[in-house]
């Protein structure tokens, strides 16, 4: 009986050191993927500040025309509300010019 319980010893350390050494082996394949896959990370972290970066320079310059753009509308509108009132006065029997569409 003791032969028995020998043999289940010797079986189980067999079977330990069998997961031990698969477990070794699948590391050494999958290593070079994980180390591909966290160099693919840094490099997409890489890009993605540079795109941030540029986004916030390109904010930066299309503020200020974007206010140009606006103060330039304005100056349109109230423009055209003179051209408007001043042809009305010079003109008092017709009608107003139709509106122009911005």
């Amino acid at each position: 009986m003791e032969w028995v319980i020998a043999l289940l010893a010797v079986g189980c350390i067999f079977f330990a050191a069998q997961v031990v050494i698969d477990y070794v082996r699948y590391r050494r394949a999958i290593e070079p993927r994980l180390d591909r896959a966290d160099e693919a990370k840094r490099d997409l972290r890489e890009r993605i500040t540079a795109a941030e970066a540029e986004l916030q320079t390109t904010r930066a310059e299309l503020d200020p025309a974007r206010a140009e753009g606006e103060t330039l509308e304005a100056e349109y509108n109230d423009l055209h509300e003179q051209v408007k009132e001043e042809t009305t006065r010079q003109r008092p029997d017709q009608r107003p010019p139709p509106e122009a569409s911005s």
